[in-house]
């Protein structure tokens, strides 16, 4: 039980700013879907990989927004993003072999490389330059059994959604060291200007594994349904995993995740465009005390710079959640680079965002002030 649940249990109110998925419900006409298909007694087994007609359905949405034509044979459904992440590393790793890894970014890339036999090697994101890739420190980290390199953008927990030139970099870092290149795109729906850009639309396609889902663009993280983009002998080789792991993904959540993108997307919109908005609503404070790290441009989450408080991340976030009543993400679940630094999520209410990030800025002041 986390100490914020723990806190809530006590009788103390608390204000959620650790959260990780969207404060919105799963749109009407999914779960209607998903009805549906319960009633129509779409509740067995299906293929490994996934329905035909939502293969289908993912790859016209990867060739539709990438350019690159994309194949319902080259799609493996998954049992959330997650799980198509570890599917991944499973397929393509041996004992011994290296992953870079970004750090910050989210722990369970570190431990899906771990559980697949590999070892796990972090590259420097650089906060002072909006998180962007430290390319020398990630060519001197290049060894004979690299063999992936790993990509989140937009970036959890960063919020910043990387330029195209930065991931043409990336591309031809990869093409010169003859490396495979997994692509976190699950924010893809959630870039606050412009548009999202794909690995796919920088890099060869056999060279790039895109990994995506339903759970943040269409508020539907319980429903576990995600996916891999990638060469049909790669997918050939994960839906074999499938089989002695979860044998298939969740029917009706297929069911709904089809209709999620093949119906209306006026709430992704929506969601979008709110997530932008209390951004931008505390921004402005956190620019202003000094301790916002980077502007975030995508995703729902933002770094906050706490090493004024002379704390560490743990610490502060435990002393936070008692003298303040606000919860957030202590940096060092992130990587060792950001044990200074806390994460906080904008999928929350604005009122209670605006409350928490004041509290953040008094609390970081008042420490300042007392050493």
């Amino acid at each position: 039980m986390s100490i914020a649940a723990l806190a809530e249990a006590a009788g103390k109110k608390v204000i959620h700013l650790e959260v990780g998925q969207p404060d919105f419900p799963t749109p009407v006409h999914i779960q209607e879907a998903a009805a549906r298909a319960v009633m129509n007694g779409k509740t067995g087994y299906t293929a490994c990989p996934g329905i035909t007609e939502l293969r289908e359905a993912v790859a016209r949405r990867i060739s539709g927004r990438t350019g690159t034509e994309i194949a319902a044979k080259e799609v493996l459904v998954t049992t959330g993003a997650v799980n198509a992440i570890y599917l991944a590393f499973a397929s393509l790793l041996e004992a011994g072999d290296e992953v870079l890894v970004p750090d910050p970014g989210w722990p369970n890339y570190h431990s899906c490389v771990v559980m697949s036999g590999a070892k796990s090697v972090s590259y420097p994101l650089v906060a002072n330059r909006g998180y962007e890739p430290d390319f020398e420190a990630l060519e001197a980290l290049v060894t004979p059994k690299t063999r992936v390199i790993f990509v989140n953008t937009p970036g959890n927990p960063t919020g910043v959604a990387w330029s195209r030139a930065t991931l043409q970099r990336i591309a031809q870092f990869a093409e010169r060291h003859g490396l495979f290149i997994l692509s976190d795109e699950v924010y893809e729906d959630m870039v606050f200007e412009g548009r999202h850009i794909s690995m796919l639309e920088v890099a060869p396609k056999e060279r790039v594994l895109l990994v995506s889902g339903v759970s943040k663009s269409y508020s539907m993280t319980g429903w576990r349904i995600g996916w891999m983009v990638a060469s049909v002998e790669i997918v050939e080789a994960a839906a074999a995993l499938v089989e002695p792991t979860t044998s298939c993904p969740p029917s009706p959540s297929q069911y709904a995740a089809l209709a999620a993108l093949d119906g209306p997307q006026d709430e992704v919109d929506l969601m979008r465009r709110t997530y932008r908005d209390r951004m931008l609503a505390v921004q402005k404070p956190l620019m202003d005390a000094g301790i916002l790290l980077a502007e975030p441009s995508g995703g729902f989450f933002a770094m906050v710079d706490i090493s004024r408080s002379g704390m560490k991340s743990d610490d502060f976030v435990e002393a936070l959640l008692s003298e303040k009543g606000v919860a957030v993400a202590p940096g060092a679940t992130f990587g060792r680079s950001s044990d200074r630094s806390i994460r906080i999520s904008c999928a929350t209410r604005l009122e209670d965002l605006e409350v928490g990030v004041k509290s953040i800025i008094d609390f970081i002041q008042e420490k300042e002030q007392s050493s």
